[in-house]
């Protein structure tokens, strides 16, 4: 039996605000509603990051586009549904394979989407302790890396790998682009991630290490913890 074919990776720069705001994902039919002018692979995003956040983990749907998805840098994996006996069965029967689906996706926020030190004392992200945090040094500009999302039946593949290190290597390669606006400062290859607490030791596997000044928050009722890494940027 051939195996399936390979996932793809698709990119897509970020889109425009309009064509964003214009999106909502619907948890009672595992739709998405979109404009004409929404790309396919931002739906496909947010298809993915439906299904994962707000029916698996019972996060509000009306939240899960947000402003930072206009500025954001955007993958999804593609593959293809048949595996295993499936698989077997439909080249037994010489049925032909589905096509590929949207199965992983990732974003990735430049530093000027989003501030985040504390202003006249108040927290500009609710949740994390920016004040506390032992790893930043509220000043030099970080990118983040988020709404990382793999369908149920796809993980364990390594496709959550893939993408970090996509990301990764996609910021560390284009510094240049991290900080549309000057005024924020240079990138110098800091990242930060919003990680599920009970993922920590994942995330150390990128290198990615917590910070425990920023303390466990919780967002959409699951606890969240602040973790860090500095890229090597390339000249």
């Amino acid at each position: 039996m051939p195996p399936p074919p390979p996932p793809t990776i698709k990119f897509l720069p970020p889109p425009s605000g309009p064509a964003v705001r214009s999106v909502h994902f619907l948890p009672s039919s595992s739709q998405v509603i979109a404009s004409a002018s929404t790309p396919q692979l931002f739906i496909d995003a947010v298809a993915v990051r439906g299904v994962v956040f707000a029916i698996g983990q019972n996060c509000n749907a009306d939240k899960e586009v947000d402003d930072h998805d206009g500025l954001s840098w955007h993958w999804v994996i593609y593959a293809s549904p048949d595996s295993g006996r499936e698989a077997e069965e439909q080249d037994r029967k010489g049925d032909k394979r589905e096509e590929e689906v949207p199965v992983a996706t990732i974003r990735l926020i430049p530093a000027q989407a989003h501030a985040d030190a504390d202003v006249d004392g108040l927290k500009a992200v609710d949740g994390p302790d920016y004040a506390g945090s032992r790893m930043w040094d509220h000043k030099e500009p970080y990118v983040m890396i988020g709404r990382l999302a793999t369908l149920e039946e796809f993980r364990g593949k390594g496709y959550g790998k893939v993408l970090v290190e996509t990301a990764f290597e996609y910021a560390a390669g284009h510094a240049s682009e991290m900080v549309a606006d000057k005024e924020v400062g240079v990138w110098r290859g800091l990242v930060l991630a919003h990680a599920q607490k009970r993922l920590e030791g994942w995330y150390k596997g990128f290198g990615l290490e917590r910070d425990v000044g920023m303390g466990v928050w919780e967002e959409e009722g699951i606890e969240h913890i602040g973790v860090w890494k500095r890229l090597t940027v390339k000249a």
